[in-house]
């Protein structure tokens, strides 16, 4: 029993066994009561944990090296940079839209040195990691397709308990993909797709799990001098914002550096149109003009044959971004509201210009009313303006005319 004196406090034996450290436990207390820091034995045994400071001074700092840059002659110095090194980058669209031969056309330019950027006439490997495609019948072939240098694209497998052929898996393997891009100087690491390599113990939809699984090969990636493409799905519902519809965690908007995005619109002649832009950027500009492409049928000879791939071919810049062919296709009430109102002044300046007018010039006179160009070609469509060109090559020009501004035998 512990007896107290006239001013309330316990006897002097009893507080200072109360002392931890410099804090003393004042008030009454228990003759059972626990240690409140662990015994001498069992700070030896436990490893420990500290704290560690460094001045900033003392950190190295780095400029952005960019793996592609397409920076025109005369602007500054990396400005429309658009893959940085040391880092994720995902390249995401809807099925049947070339990002799988994109990652290709990466390749091929990485592995000739042909790629505009840091890696410019510098020629380095590639460890290309494809989980739906065949090698055989598809993967291969289409780096032929694209000129790559097959010496320098490296296919991957894991070689674990006498079974060659077992699936790359990330956390688990990241020391040893670190560890052979090294070893191969290699410069980029393309996963396609990037979800199909993660554990299959990790749920791709917590985010929490998957940094677990992508933080270490992010770190591996600057550690060792490489670069990671990983390819995603879009989908199938929801925002006009491209980043939210990449499937997966949303963990990847938090980890990645860029997020390239891919799109199909309809033309001026309704055929199909292809999108490309940067969606994200977190080392760079924001705002850097979307791109055209095509995906072009080739024939690669083989010893038993002909192999019939398709190839990636980047086209021209555009102002159409991925994100606003996603808002015509969300079909949303402001982007009604945002046609109706291009409707009506794309029917106006027709008809203040005599019924036709040469499309570049439209198109001038729309950006310059905060019109984009993906909205212009909505209203176009509404209005059925008629279409005609004249000229060839770099001569060839396009106008646009109201119906009701041409003759029957000018229509046909």
């Amino acid at each position: 029993m512990t007896t107290y004196d006239d001013a309330g406090l316990p006897p002097a034996d009893v507080l200072t066994a109360g002392l931890r450290g410099s804090t003393p436990i004042l008030g009454p207390v228990a003759d059972d009561l626990p240690p409140m820091w662990p015994n001498d034995q069992a700070e030896d045994d436990q490893p420990q944990r500290a704290l560690v400071l460094r001045p900033a001074s003392k950190i190295r700092i780095r400029p952005v090296r960019w793996l592609w840059d397409t920076t025109p002659e005369g602007a500054p110095p990396t400005s429309h940079g658009r893959i940085p090194m040391y880092s994720l980058v995902i390249a995401a669209g809807g099925p049947g839209l070339g990002k799988s031969q994109f990652a290709v056309w990466m390749t091929a330019r990485v592995t000739t040195g042909t790629l505009p950027g840091e890696l410019w006439e510098k020629p380095r490997a590639v460890i290309y990691a494809a989980a739906e495609d065949s090698w055989t019948y598809t993967i291969a072939p289409r780096l032929v397709a694209a000129g790559a240098d097959m010496d320098l694209v490296f296919h991957v497998t894991v070689r674990d308990d006498e079974q060659p052929h077992a699936r790359l898996t990330l956390p688990y393997d990241t020391t040893l993909l670190g560890q052979e891009a090294e070893r191969h100087g290699v410069a980029l690491l393309v996963m396609d797709p990037l979800l199909s390599y993660i554990d299959k113990g990790i749920n791709d939809y917590r985010a929490a799990e998957v940094r677990q699984a992508l933080e270490p090969l992010v770190a591996t990636a600057d550690r060792h001098g490489f670069t990671i493409l990983g390819l995603a799905h879009f989908t199938k519902a929801g925002s006009a914002d491209p980043l939210s519809r990449v499937a997966g965690s949303g963990a990847f908007g938090q980890l990645i550096r860029s997020l390239i995005a891919f799109a199909q619109q309809e033309a001026e002649d309704g055929t199909a149109q292809f999108v490309m832009s940067l969606e994200k950027n977190n080392l760079g500009r924001l705002g850097l003009p979307s791109h055209l492409y095509t995906i072009q049928p080739v024939t690669v000879d083989t010893e038993e044959g002909p192999s019939y791939v398709s190839r990636f071919v980047l086209g021209p810049e555009t102002n159409t971004s991925v994100r606003e062919v996603m808002r015509e296709e969300s079909g949303s009430d402001s982007g009604r509201e945002e046609a109706n109102e291009t409707v009506q002044w794309l029917r106006g300046y027709l008809t203040d210009v005599g019924g036709e007018d040469i499309a570049a010039d439209i198109k001038k006179a729309a950006r310059k009313d905060g019109i984009s160009e993906s909205s212009l070609h909505r209203a176009r469509r509404k209005l059925g303006l008629v279409t005609r060109h004249s000229g060839f090559g770099k001569d060839r020009r396009s106008q646009w005319c109201l119906p009701g501004a041409v003759t029957d035998q000018e229509d046909d």
